[in-house]
């Protein structure tokens, strides 16, 4: 019985062996080579992820660097419920991004999710957790007329207005970085401590001051922290008058309370460029620049924004040279 149980068995393996099974199918195989490089699309395909500031605060700005082991042709992200806009300059390895944490960010760790497709057709997948620690912002007392406290219904009406100039403004989309370098400062003086103050106007409201301030004497000319394209220039209400220049993957810079306005909507600036003199319109104590920097709809830290060291983009030089020559009707070089 014990030799005829082995011989049967014996058998059976000698039938399996004679009788391969059929190959897999072309489309079998494709979803097996999918799935291998679904598997293999991972952070080691990521060299490394760094940004500055080292940290990231209530109000902060955030410049990312991420360098992939092989050239990618499209890089997106997401941090704090915002999408990155991710760009090159000249090795597509490395990817950049000019964001921020918004001033009312509450305090927490947030995932920086980054998605990239390389060259070789890979993917690349990596979540890494970002802290937002608590800002330390001042407060204050500030006594403004007191139709900037209560409008009348008028008024309102032109707040009104002036709020849908401005939604239209930042509503403006470019798809490629337009600054290039550093920001650099609009006037000379030094900033206040302002950016995030919690401010008491004429002991009945609180309001957020969500700028910096630059103590400048009337008359003191307004410099473009960097190029890009004039997207607002007129008198509002509470701003006085006011340009807004877009520098490009919804990064904007505002300059308020200005007395002169000296750029147009639509103008092209480069970086230094006058925007306009300083001066005490709208709701304010005295002479001053209000500088604002928004991002994605995010209110960002102007004074943390020029302390960044930003890398130079050629195509935005180029580009904003340019387009300035032309509408000044200048032939180029």
């Amino acid at each position: 019985m014990r030799i005829w149980l082995a011989a049967l068995a014996a058998g059976a393996l000698l039938a399996t062996q004679g009788s391969p099974l059929p190959a897999p199918s072309a489309h079998a195989r494709a979803r097996s080579r999918a799935a291998a490089r679904r598997a293999a699309a991972s952070g080691d395909l990521v060299k490394n992820i760094f940004w500055q500031p080292n940290e990231l605060p209530q109000g902060s700005p955030a410049f990312f660097t991420v360098e992939f082991v092989r050239p990618a042709r499209r890089v997106t992200g997401t941090w704090i419920g915002k999408q990155l806009s991710f760009f090159h300059i000249r090795h597509s390895q490395i990817w950049y991004a000019l964001a921020g944490a918004d001033l009312e960010t509450p305090p927490g760790n947030y995932d920086l999710a980054l998605s990239a497709t390389l060259t070789n057709g890979r993917v690349a997948r990596v979540v890494k957790k970002i802290e937002v620690p608590a800002g330390t912002f001042g407060t204050g007392d500030v006594d403004v007329p007191e139709n900037y406290v209560e409008p009348n219904p008028q008024e309102q009406q032109q707040i009104a207005r002036d709020q849908k100039l401005k939604d239209r403004a930042f509503a403006h989309v470019s798809p490629q970085p337009l600054w290039s370098g550093n920001f650099v400062a609009p006037v000379s003086a030094k900033p206040t401590p302002s950016f995030g103050e919690s401010r008491l106007l004429n002991e009945e409201r609180t309001s957020t001051h969500r700028g910096t301030d630059y103590p400048a004497p009337e008359g003191t000319p307004v410099l473009a922290a960097n190029s890009g394209t004039v997207v607002l220039a007129t008198s509002l209400y509470y701003e006085g008058n006011c340009v807004i220049v877009d520098h490009g993957l919804r990064f904007f810079t505002i300059y308020m309370h200005l007395k002169q306005i000296d750029v147009h909507e639509g103008d092209p600036v480069r970086k230094g460029e006058r925007l306009g003199l300083s001066g005490a319109t709208g709701r304010v104590t005295g002479p001053h620049l209000h500088l604002g920097v928004r991002w994605n709809g995010a209110n960002l830290d102007p004074v943390k924004l020029l302390a960044l060291t930003l890398p130079t983009i050629p195509q935005a030089d180029a580009s904003a040279h340019g387009r300035r020559t032309l509408r000044r009707g200048v032939r180029r070089p």
